[in-house]
């Protein structure tokens, strides 16, 4: 008996860790994605603005260079929203928005502005991987 609770408690100590590790490969994806983004557009704008003349070409370039740099904003917000949750200041409760919800709220960095369940006001809630 004391045997299989041990066995079953490594299991479960193995099995957090691994959660806890492809939690943290998601949320380094994610800000790749983004680093990698931020990187096109800037190359992207800078290419339209000196390189190519004036005009309609260059108002195109433009857009579509926007349009590729928000394409893998979604998926990285997706992506961030699939790892961990908010921590509410006001009670601590853990938030976990749904895509939507993280979609339309403001954010700073790793941090939105979320209205919690629990103490139903607005605050600014941190990210925490842990849940």
């Amino acid at each position: 008996m004391e045997n299989s609770e041990q066995k079953n408690e490594k299991l479960l100590l193995n099995l957090a860790k691994e959660v806890e590790q492809k939690n943290k490969t998601i949320w380094t994806s994610m800000w790749v994605i983004m680093g990698f983004s931020m990187t096109a557009l800037l190359a992207g704008i800078f290419i339209a603005a000196f390189l190519i003349p004036e005009g309609v070409w260059q108002l195109v370039t433009i857009l579509c260079v926007c349009v590729v740099f928000l394409i893998p904003c979604f998926y990285a917000v997706k992506l961030e929203v699939s790892v961990g949750a908010y921590k509410c200041q006001n009670c601590g409760y853990e938030i976990v928005p749904t895509y939507k919800e993280a979609m339309t709220a403001m954010h700073r960095g790793t941090t939105r502005h979320l209205k919690c369940p629990k103490c139903n006001k607005r605050t600014w809630c941190k990210k925490v991987i842990n849940k």
